[in-house]
């Protein structure tokens, strides 16, 4: 049976959905759709999504859910970038939008972006050994990313964009020569950051994805500009060209669609400032994108493939602390889940297992207040594969695993993750001797709302392991004081 996926990228400037079917390792796009829903323009000053760009986007999910309503949820795949990431009211917006797509919806983190972007470039282009670098130009953001093959290996995201750029550089559509520069300056700030891991020395051919780059590109051939690829004289034509027209109304270029009028200039000016902060010569275009990464990473979790159990591996072996102990745990834990939440997801049993083989990773930094220091290290390394909710969910996992729990008792309303959270408690009470365990005999039952059973079927075991049963009473006490009851019974 032919396999078909489904990709939603809920970017800052447009939201796109790629349709096609798997044919062994390949893609084959069946349906590519588009719509310019401007979403960083609908941040208000103080950082919310207004309701008229909210309005927008949820009308053009409507229209998406249409086409896709009929596919099985693990053959799709949606997310956020940067304007939903940094919107203050991005929960809100995402439990909506989840309605209307009739689907998840992931948050990606930036490096994450700039990985999965790298990915879906690089299926689109020659098979090559040589080090490529990529630029993304975003609505709202920026992703500069190296690697080779379909490997990533550097990526970064910068919170500069062709619409948050044009709407601060170029108001109401005034194009002056002074606005460009003051464009072009603002995105060399952010891109010196990147001087040192992304300069012309490091990496042997570039290649520009994204709307900005294509008109970019389809704007020079149309003027008889473009031979090669682009080039930094390219762009100083094409911005002297529009500097000319002066207004977005009357850059009325042939190949220039009118959805990239308000934005162009902006665009432009992420892209000549990317060629002289990181001393670029030439630039091609590559036709892959976000969602086409997105698509060749779901092909890869279907087949048994998923990047995040390496990522959480790699962590693990990273800070160098017991692989035997983390595996313990987490069998435990998995084993525990089981009898209290027996339909628990995929997903729920995919987090608990990464959280308990993390949970002693903040070791590398220091043994006091660990757990804080693994939470920490989990919401901020690259762990690749990871959206923000993934990491979200681990890093409170980790921090939630011992001591009181005053400190996670926001996450502790969602019952499920509340479920994982006990499982991995108890898992690394069990465990505390740090050797095998054989499990006794017990039975762990949800008895009702925010009310858990622990009882062991040997009334002696607990007699034989005082330690135990002194760790699993103070939790008795620790899970009553955030209004949780737990009850144990020899």
């Amino acid at each position: 049976m032919t396999t078909r996926l489904a990709a939603i990228d809920l970017g800052s400037n447009s939201f796109r959905l790629e349709i096609g079917r798997v044919e062994g390792r390949n893609f084959i796009s069946e349906e590519y759709c588009k719509e310019g829903v401007r979403l960083a323009a609908g941040l208000d000053a103080q950082g919310y999504l207004t309701e008229p760009a909210q309005l927008r986007a949820l009308e053009t999910l409507s229209r998406f859910h249409e086409k896709i309503k009929d596919f099985p949820k693990h053959c799709v795949r949606a997310v956020g970038t940067q304007t939903i990431r940094v919107a203050r009211n991005n929960r809100e917006f995402i439990e909506k939008a989840q309605q209307v797509l009739g689907f998840p919806i992931e948050i990606l983190p930036g490096q994450e972006e700039a990985r999965l972007i790298f990915e879906g470039c690089s299926h689109c282009l020659p098979a090559s050994t040589k080090k490529r670098f990529i630029v993304d130009i975003g609505g709202g953001s920026t992703e500069l990313v190296t690697g080779v093959g379909n490997h990533a290996d550097r990526c970064e995201s910068f919170h500069v964009g062709c619409v948050n750029l044009s709407l601060e550089y170029f108001p109401n559509g005034q194009i002056t020569r002074e606005g460009y520069e003051g464009a072009k300056l603002a995105a060399m700030a952010e891109f010196q950051e990147g001087r040192e891991r992304f300069n012309s020395s490091l990496w042997d051919e570039a290649y520009g994805s994204s709307g900005s780059m294509e008109a970019i590109c389809s704007l020079a051939h149309s003027l008889n500009l473009d031979s090669t690829g682009v080039t930094k004289e390219i762009l100083c034509q094409l911005r002297d060209m529009i500097i000319e027209k002066g207004h977005v109304d009357r850059l009325d270029f042939v190949d220039l669609h009118h959805s990239r009028r308000e934005v162009i200039a902006g665009g432009l000016a992420v892209l000549h400032a990317a060629f002289d902060a990181l001393n670029i010569e030439r630039m091609l275009f590559s036709s892959g994108a976000l969602r086409l990464g997105l698509i060749y990473e779901q092909m890869a979790r279907l087949d048994g493939h998923d990047l995040r159990e390496a990522s959480a591996w790699e962590l693990l072996r990273y800070s160098s602390v017991s692989e035997a102990q983390a595996r313990r745990v987490s069998s435990i834990a998995l084993s525990l889940l089981e009898h209290i939440s027996p339909d628990a997801s995929d997903d729920e049993k995919k987090r608990l297992h990464w959280a308990a083989l993390l949970h002693e990773t903040g070791n590398l930094i220091s043994h006091n207040r660990f757990h804080r220091l693994g939470a920490y290290l989990i919401e901020h390394f690259d762990l690749q594969g990871f959206s923000v909710d993934d990491r979200h969910w681990v890093s409170q996992l980790v921090l939630g695993h011992r001591g009181r729990l005053y400190k996670i008792e926001s996450e502790l309303g969602n019952e499920n993750w509340a479920r994982s959270l006990l499982s991995l408690r108890l898992a690394s009470i069990i465990a505390h001797k740090r050797e095998n365990v054989q499990l006794p005999d017990f039975e762990l039952s949800q008895l009702g709302p925010r009310h858990w059973k622990l009882s062991f079927k040997n009334s002696g075991y607990l007699d034989k392991h005082p330690l135990t049963h002194f760790l699993l009473e103070r939790e008795v006490e620790a899970w009553k004081a955030v209004q949780y009851q737990f009850d144990l019974e020899k």
